[in-house]
């Protein structure tokens, strides 16, 4: 719509971009009445949810890391992170001969 002071003028869309724009609102209204109408069917749960076996290589727990370092003699800091204690028990562990040879 064009307006100017005194006349106000209605532009009218070429035929073909008529028909363009009919289809365009025919293909939309379309896709939300299928999204409206969809069927969900869900897969169960089971066969969703994989489980999975734990690892043998998880790293060890606090707990654990305590009772080697208590087994192998090692003096503990209790602000030693998880981390720290590992490198500790690891190092002694290479530093001491083994008596399985």
């Amino acid at each position: 719509m064009i307006r100017s002071a005194a006349i106000v003028k209605t532009k009218a869309l070429a035929p073909w971009r008529e028909l363009r724009l009919q289809k365009r609102k025919l293909k939309k209204s379309q896709a939300a009445e299928r999204k409206a109408t969809k069927k969900v069917y869900p897969s169960p749960i089971i066969s969703r949810v994989r489980y999975e076996a734990p690892n043998d290589d998880s790293p060890a727990t606090r707990e654990e890391m305590l009772k080697q370092a208590e087994a192998i003699g090692l003096k503990i800091d209790k602000r030693w992170s998880d981390a720290t204690l590992l490198k500790n028990i690891e190092e002694l562990q290479w530093a001491t001969p083994s008596d399985s040879l």
